[in-house]
């Protein structure tokens, strides 16, 4: 028994015509939406204030008190991995381990050069790696310029070609040396956590499933990944997916650390980059958490619709000062007890902002003026904010006028040449904008981005 062919003859009236040419008109228009309106609202889950245990015993969190997940036992099988360069040992791993190595938490130290402080061994990450990945390639020489030297220097100019290198090989020795944890916290020495939010966030999937969260970054023509100094997460059941490709490459799977999972690290941008791609090799994609998982810190933070009612969980590239500002700023909290969000954090910059000021950038990035009476004086780009509806706030470059839909505060820029930043803000809007976004009802957990 067979079957006959047919053909399906489709006639193209005048009014099938219109109706495809108003599908094409829609989808064009859809994929390019955000050309159109800045902002898209994101569905959202509220966050627990307080998450139930997992283990009936662990019953009393002390949300807001200082390491209160970690004393209550809640984080047992969470790992903190910190990455650091060689110079950072001395300079500001001490500093990290003042503010948080004194909560007793679950924590690997990883570096490119082999060390001891205050009880904590830092890991060589590429202390294993083949030498046929180090034939020929000038970036080791800075890698072994390390190893002889009898002390490194914080910030070493050629320190950051190693970085790269050191993200796949570590996921190797986290794995080898914590296979019992059920998370993976990566960070930097400039990355701050709230441990509190991170717990809450924790609940909502189960370590073993394969996940891998962050502040998502879109290459070009690559899978997105998670910016490392953001933090970024991944689940037992993730590395153990990324640990079953590694065996197609380890010629010794009791010795980690030893490949770069069959790719070409020195071609690479970054190694938060090149692990992104490995893991999708893999079968883990990302799970993107802006702006609860964030790369900036509170002074340039956005504030907006989009922010204002999250919960905060990372921030990045604080400084020592920051960190100790930013500590007895949340010591001083009113309902230490309740999850953090950006509308609360508001609070601690909203004081520095005013009318005008010199010599100072809010990075407003909105829209931008490059000619055009806005463009020609402070006074003609605060004119043009006004105007505009959504604007609070506004910079002067001396060139461009800049506008902004949000709220940032921004930092020094001191002038030079024929660039001069003056920044300025409509107070009175913002606190409109207060009124209207607030009080938040509950900490949002955005759903992911992709």
């Amino acid at each position: 028994m067979g079957f006959r062919s047919s053909t399906i003859m489709v006639r193209f009236t005048p009014l099938r015509l219109l109706c495809a040419a108003v599908i094409l008109c829609v989808l064009y228009l859809s994929s390019s939406l955000r050309d159109f309106v800045p902002y898209v609202e994101r569905g959202y889950d509220i966050l627990q204030d307080r998450p139930t245990p997992a283990r009936p015993a662990q019953t009393k969190i002390s949300f807001g008190e200082e390491c209160s997940p970690f004393r209550s036992g809640v984080m047992e099988g969470v790992t903190i991995v910190l990455k650091i360069g060689a110079g950072e040992a001395t300079t500001k791993l001490p500093a990290y381990l003042n503010r948080l190595g004194r909560c007793k938490q679950d924590l690997l130290i990883f570096s490119d050069r082999k060390a001891s402080f205050q009880g904590f061994d830092v890991v060589d990450a590429l202390s294993h790696v083949r030498p046929e990945y180090k034939w020929e390639n000038t970036d080791f020489d800075v890698y072994d310029n390390l190893q002889v030297a009898n002390e490194t220097v914080d910030k070493s100019p050629d320190g950051w070609k190693l970085d790269k290198y050191k993200f796949l090989p570590m996921m190797e020795w986290t794995s080898y040396l914590r296979p019992d944890s059920q998370w993976y916290l990566f960070i930097e020495t400039d990355t701050y956590v709230n441990y509190d939010n991170f717990y809450r966030f924790l609940t909502h999937f189960s370590p073993k499933s394969a996940h891998y969260f962050g502040s998502p970054v879109w290459p070009k023509k690559k899978a997105p990944f998670a910016h490392g100094g953001s933090g970024f997460v991944l689940s037992r059941g993730a590395l153990d997916k990324l640990m079953a490709r590694g065996r197609m490459f380890a010629e010794n799977h009791h010795f980690p650390g030893t490949h770069f999972f069959g790719e070409d690290v020195a071609k690479s941008c970054c190694g938060d980059e090149m692990l992104a791609q490995v893991l999708k090799k893999s079968g883990v994609s990302l799970r993107g958490y802006w702006p609860m998982f964030n790369g900036d810190k509170p002074t340039t933070l956005r504030f907006g619709p989009e922010q204002w009612c999250e919960a905060i969980t990372t921030m990045h590239h604080l400084q020592e000062e920051e960190f100790t500002d930013l500590s007895q700023w949340e010591e001083a909290r009113k309902h230490p007890e309740r999850a953090l969000m950006f509308e609360e954090l508001f609070n601690m910059i909203e004081p520095r902002l005013q009318e005008k000021a010199d010599d100072w950038t809010n990075m407003s990035e909105d829209k931008i003026y490059t000619k055009g009476v806005p463009s020609k004086s402070f006074d003609n780009c605060e004119r043009a904010c006004s105007k505009d509806q959504k604007c609070l706030q506004y910079e002067h470059t001396g060139t461009e006028c800049r506008l902004s839909h949000s709220i940032r505060l921004g930092e020094q820029r001191l002038s030079r040449e024929d660039e001069k930043h003056v920044s300025g803000w409509i107070l009175g809007r913002i606190k409109d904008f207060k009124k209207a976004h607030s009080p938040c009802q509950g900490a949002h957990f955005v759903h992911s981005n992709p």
